[in-house]
């Protein structure tokens, strides 16, 4: 694993290399706002919510916002694909991939995916009328300019257990990105404590000097399949049975063990995983084992689930991205 990681940190680092001395060039959007939303270690940050939350600031602050994804896992024909027009969802979560079919559910803007960001951007530009771009997850594309790269940070593992893939979750060097980046959120901080947020935030702060914002992701509601909200008191003293497809799916669980159930049980799949016929009959199987009283997955995981379920008591526990020190996009509003 370690002579993998240095091979990686080799190849990044070079490429990184060749994108800071000009060698290998960089493509702007003209006349747009290009803000990436990104992460220096592979998932489990919480970019699928900040992404939607700065999307809904931005248009409160008179942007005309599209997001671009590069849609990771979806099986398309077309690129780039429109995935919203920003009224109406035009394809499938398999085309489009679970990430982009979320934005496309809960947001009314355009939602464009694609695997070339560039290319994505400029059809973005060209077929809607938009002054600002989100990229969604692009932080190490760098062959699209940005005029504003959002580094979220995972409070419960901020620094990818100090190594790069595949010895631990770093997609680049750290020091390197920081540097890049033009300002960072702590996310999930209320899954440590206070004592170590404060000195994540005085290292940020002081290290990159760039600014530093905090927020957490907390239960918003339980729902059933229809989207119709649940009392979130019903899990409390309950057996559950959680399902998904996460990087981390460790915070999944401290999320609902703050909803003060009996018992708990785990299915992990892995990240971006689509589900079928075999897997939801392991997750009866194991419920039915355990005795569950509730089968609860997420958002994300529910748009790769098939059409025609048939689970009982299974519902979906929605997260909220909340700021708690907002000091993002400072300047913009000038």
């Amino acid at each position: 694993m370690k002579i993998l990681s240095f091979i990686y940190f080799f190849i990044t680092s070079l490429r990184n290399w060749l994108y800071d001395k000009g060698i290998l060039k960089t493509y702007s959007v003209p006349g747009i706002e290009v803000i990436c939303i990104g992460n220096i270690t592979v998932g489990g940050t919480g970019k699928t919510p900040a992404v939607q939350f700065f999307a809904k600031k931005l248009e409160k602050m008179g942007r005309k916002v599209a997001i671009v994804s590069r849609g990771y896992k979806g099986k398309r024909k077309v690129e780039p694909l429109i995935v919203s027009d920003g009224k109406k969802i035009l394809v499938s979560s398999r085309e489009s991939g679970d990430e982009p079919y979320l934005h496309a559910l809960n947001l009314k803007v355009p939602v464009i995916v694609g695997k070339d960001r560039y290319k994505a951007c400029m059809f973005a530009k060209e077929h809607f009328d938009i002054d600002t771009i989100i990229l969604d997850d692009g932080f190490q594309h760098r062959k699209l300019k940005r005029n504003r790269d959002i580094v979220l940070v995972d409070a419960t593992n901020p620094f990818g257990w100090g190594a790069l893939l595949p010895k631990g979750t770093l997609r680049e060097d750290f020091q390197g990105g920081c540097k890049r980046a033009s300002e960072f959120i702590i996310t999930k901080s209320d899954l440590i404590e206070d004592r170590d947020l404060e000195k994540l935030k005085r290292f940020f702060k002081s290290k990159f000097v760039k600014p530093v914002s905090v927020a957490k992701h907390g239960v918003s509601s339980l729902c059933d399949l229809e989207g119709n909200p649940k009392p979130l008191f019903w899990l409390e003293g309950k057996r559950v049975l959680l399902f998904s497809g996460l990087a981390n799916p460790l915070n999944f669980e401290k999320t609902v063990i703050s909803l003060k159930p009996s018992y708990i049980e785990r299915v992990d799949f892995l990240d971006h995983h689509n589900f079928k016929e075999k897997d939801l009959e392991l997750i009866k199987n194991r419920a039915k084992n355990m005795d569950a009283n509730f089968i609860i997955t997420t958002e994300k995981d529910l748009v790769k689930l098939p059409k025609d379920l048939s689970v009982e008591n299974l519902y979906v526990l929605k997260i909220e991205f909340t700021m708690l020190e907002d000091n993002s996009l400072q300047g913009m509003e000038e």
